[in-house]
C-alpha cells in the first residue's frame, strides 16, 4: 500500500517531462525569434516591390493630321523604327515659301554689295576731286600773294591783281563744295548690316521649317514596346499631343519600400535577389542601384509658408517609415519583366548572390 508522502513525488516526477519539453519549446522560439531578426537585419527584404522601366511618351512637336501609323499596341520596336507620319504637305508648302524668301534675302545682300562698291568708287573719285580742289586753291593763294606787292609798285595791271583774287575766291568754293560732296559720298557708302540680318533671319526660318519638316515622321527614342495606344489614322493631332506610351526595355528595376531601420545596412552596389510574381521559380540577379531620400508625411502636412499642422492625438505605436530602394536588374529572362509585377527582392542573400 502506497503511503500519502510518495503521492506528490510521483505527480512530479511525471510532469517533469512536459516542463522539459516546455523550457525547449520557448528556448527554440526565442532562439528562432533571434534568427529572424537578425536575418531581418542582416539581409533586409521585401515581398511588396514591383518591376518597373522608364517610359516614354511619344510624341511630336509639331500637329497635323495622321496619315500613318505603323505599330499596334503591345508591338515592340527598336531605337530608329520609324512609328507613324503625320501629314507633311503643309510644311513642305512653307519650306518652299521660306526656301524663297531666303533666296530673295541672299539677293537683296548681293545687290546691296554692288551698291557698296559703286557707292566707294564714287566716294575715291569725290575725295580725288578734294585733293585737285586743295591743290588749286593753294596754287591762286601764292599767285596772289606773289601779284600783291607788283600790284602795289603798279608793276601789273590791278585788272590782273583782281583777276587773281576771283580766282582764289573761286578756289575755296570749290574746295568747299569738293569736300561737302566727298562727305555725302562716303556718307552714303553705308554698309551691310541691315541686309546680311535679313538674311540671317531668312536663312533661322528656313532652319525652323526644315526641323519641323523633319519632325513630321516620328521615330522611336529606344527599344521598347508599345502601350496606350488608343488613335487611327485621320486624328488630328496637336503639337506634343502624346500618342502613345513607350516602355524602355533598356534597363529595368525593382522598386520596393525597406523600413528606416533597415536603410544601414543597404548600399548601392550591394548583391539582391529578385523574384517576379510572373514565375517565382527563377531568380534574378540584381544590384542596389538608390535609395530614396525622402517621401511625403501626413505628420508633416500644412499649407506652404503657413504654421505646421499637428493633430491633437497621440499615437502611442510608431511605424517605421519606409524609403523606397531601386533595384537593377541584370540579364532577366524579358517573359519576366513587365511593368507593375508584383516582385521580391532580398539584399545580400538568395540564390543570385551566393
Amino acid at each position: 500500500m502506497q503511503t500519502a508522502s510518495s503521492t506528490p513525488t510521483k505527480q512530479k516526477n511525471r510532469n517533469r517531462p512536459g516542463i522539459v519539453i516546455a523550457a525547449v519549446c520557448v528556448t527554440a522560439a526565442i532562439l528562432f525569434g533571434i534568427h529572424i531578426a537578425h536575418q531581418d537585419t542582416a539581409y533586409p527584404s521585401t515581398d511588396s516591390a514591383s518591376i518597373d522601366a522608364e517610359l516614354v511618351h511619344v510624341a511630336s512637336v509639331v500637329g497635323g493630321r495622321l496619315v500613318e501609323l505603323r505599330v499596334q499596341e503591345n508591338q515592340h520596336v527598336h531605337k530608329g523604327d520609324m512609328l507613324y507620319r503625320i501629314d507633311p504637305e503643309p510644311y513642305q508648302l512653307t519650306l518652299k515659301q521660306a526656301e524663297a524668301s531666303a533666296a530673295l534675302a541672299q539677293a537683296e545682300v548681293e545687290h546691296q554689295e554692288r551698291l557698296v562698291a559703286i557707292k566707294t568708287v564714287e566716294a575715291t573719285s569725290a575725295q580725288d576731286q578734294v585733293h585737285r580742289a586743295t591743290t588749286n586753291r593753294d596754287l591762286t593763294a601764292r599767285t596772289v600773294r606773289r601779284l600783291a606787292p607788283l600790284a602795289q609798285n603798279s608793276y601789273i595791271p590791278l585788272q590782273e591783281y583782281d583777276q587773281a583774287q576771283v580766282a582764289a575766291r573761286n578756289a575755296e568754293i570749290s574746295l568747299t563744295q569738293a569736300t561737302q560732296q566727298s562727305v555725302a559720298a562716303t556718307t552714303a557708302i553705308g554698309d551691310l548690316k541691315s541686309s546680311i540680318a535679313a538674311r540671317d533671319a531668312s536663312n533661322a526660318a528656313l532652319a525652323r521649317v526644315r526641323y519641323e519638316l523633319a519632325q513630321t515622321e516620328v521615330r522611336a527614342p529606344a527599344d521598347g514596346y508599345v502601350t496606350s495606344l488608343h488613335v487611327k489614322t485621320g486624328e488630328v493631332l496637336a503639337p506634343a499631343q502624346a500618342l502613345f506610351t513607350l516602355i524602355a526595355d533598356d534597363e529595368w528595376h525593382a522598386v520596393g519600400n525597406l523600413r528606416e531601420t533597415d536603410l544601414a545596412t543597404v548600399h548601392p552596389g550591394d548583391c539582391a535577389t529578385v523574384y517576379s510574381m510572373i514565375d517565382r521559380t527563377h531568380a534574378i540577379h540584381g544590384v542596389v542601384d538608390s535609395i530614396g531620400f525622402g517621401v511625403m508625411s501626413l505628420d508633416s502636412a500644412g499649407l506652404a509658408r503657413g504654421l505646421p499642422l499637428v493633430p491633437r492625438q497621440m499615437d502611442w505605436v510608431h511605424v517605421a517609415q519606409r524609403f523606397p530602394v531601386r533595384v537593377r536588374l541584370d540579364h532577366a529572362d524579358p517573359t519576366l519583366l513587365r511593368m507593375g509585377a508584383t516582385a521580391t527582392f532580398e539584399i545580400r542573400h538568395g540564390a543570385s548572390c551566393h
